[in-house]
């Protein structure tokens, strides 16, 4: 398995149908010009699809999103968030950040899909890495949480 960011090519768009996939989430908005992390050998990839707006200031978007994982020919819905953990003082030392898994759709019964499902995105996550950052940071590195039995107080 081998994750890698690309450009979103027209034989992409019609194989996966992502077009109509964005439209969907996105109130019938043409898909932009968007990469997703893929591995093209297993036919599985991410996308983030939708990022949810701030409720505290006119067009600005939280750092809460909806991302799509394909994978065996279906799309399960993930809800994604984030936070940094940056050691610096001027220049970061340390870039860590804390992927944090709020919902899965359609979620499994079974164990084994559900571990398999989190490694998937384990993987799609670390190829994706600081590439939404404003700048690339060599010491980057990530880790994924799953917060989906939890109750956020």
């Amino acid at each position: 398995m081998a994750f890698e960011n690309a450009i979103i090519t027209k034989e992409d768009d019609e194989k996966y149908g992502l077009s109509a996939l964005y439209g969907k989430y996105n109130y019938g908005a043409k898909l932009p010009n968007l990469n997703f992390t893929i591995d093209r050998q297993l036919g599985c990839w991410l996308l983030k699809i939708y990022s949810f707006p701030d409720p505290n200031y006119d067009r600005a978007v939280l750092s809460k999103s909806l991302w799509i994982l394909h994978y065996n020919n279906r799309n399960i819905e993930i809800t994604l968030d984030y936070n940094f953990d940056i050691d610096s003082t001027i220049r970061p030392k340390k870039f860590h950040r804390i992927w944090k898994v709020l919902g899965l759709k359609p979620s499994s019964n079974s164990k084994a899909q559900m571990q398999n499902i989190f490694h998937l995105l384990q993987k799609s996550l670390e190829a994706y890495g600081d590439y939404d950052a404003w700048q690339s940071y060599p010491n980057y590195t990530m880790e994924l949480q799953d917060l989906t039995n939890k109750k956020e107080e």
